[in-house]
């Protein structure tokens, strides 16, 4: 019977701990993706504001309203400004959890390939077992047709 890898309680952990973090990393795209779909949002809603503006100038408009018009374009740069770096954040947060879940890949098949080692040397150990097994069973199967003692 081959014997028990004697790293597997760390194979199953570093696979745990892979898996944990191919969620944290797939959690962390999640937050990126939505901060550029709300920095994408900000940024048609002033190309719509300052259409607007373009228009309303054409049209005419009083000073109070171009004052407002431009206060809130400003308002509108700065959260643009803001979340943009909201989005280099979640980039940077995205990219130290892919190193992570590449180290813990990297772990995990260092290890791997020790159990695949271990079995493979457990089945050469299983297999050379069984062969002298097998040539002792010959031996005396031998021992008793040609009636000879049987040697230990």
């Amino acid at each position: 019977m081959p014997r028990r890898f004697p790293l597997q309680p760390l194979v199953e952990y570093t696979e745990n701990q892979t898996d944990d973090a191919a969620k944290r990393l797939a959690l962390l795209k999640a937050r990126w993706q939505a901060a550029e779909d709300k920095l994408q949002q900000l940024i048609l809603y002033r190309q719509e504001y300052q259409d607007r503006l373009a228009q309303a100038s054409q049209r005419g408009m009083s000073v109070t309203a171009l004052v407002d018009y431009r206060a809130f374009l400003a308002k509108l740069e700065t959260a643009i400004e803001q979340q943009q770096g909201e989005v280099a954040r979640c980039q940077a947060d995205w990219e130290r959890g892919r190193e992570e879940w590449m180290a813990q890949r990297r772990k995990l098949k260092a290890y791997q390939t020790l159990e695949q080692r271990h079995h493979t040397r457990e089945a050469k150990r299983e297999a050379k077992q069984e062969q002298k097994e097998q040539d002792e069973s010959a031996r005396h199967a031998f021992e008793r047709k040609s009636g000879k003692k049987p040697h230990k």
